[in-house]
């Protein structure tokens, strides 16, 4: 984040839109990440293994990114701040 406030002032996008943008992409990929102790410890409690589940999952992943990037859209275009 301090590289990000920098460079959304260069930009010309507010500093709460580059806040957005953070947010959404570190909470929508770490439901998908394989280093992540509360996604393992789910997926090994139901005994399902990471590639299986990420090949189910992969199309609500499509569905997070596009949900996310029309929030941002929308929030830099009506001036977020």
């Amino acid at each position: 984040m301090p590289i990000m406030a920098p460079l959304s002032d260069l930009v010309g996008v507010t500093r709460q839109v580059a806040v957005l943008a953070f947010q959404l992409g570190d909470g929508l990929t770490n439901i998908i990440v394989p280093t992540s102790a509360c996604l393992m410890g789910v997926l090994g409690v139901a005994r399902v293994d990471w590639g299986r589940w990420a090949k189910w999952q992969i199309k609500m992943q499509l569905f997070l990114f596009a949900l996310g990037t029309i929030f941002v859209l929308v929030a830099h275009f009506i001036g977020f701040n």
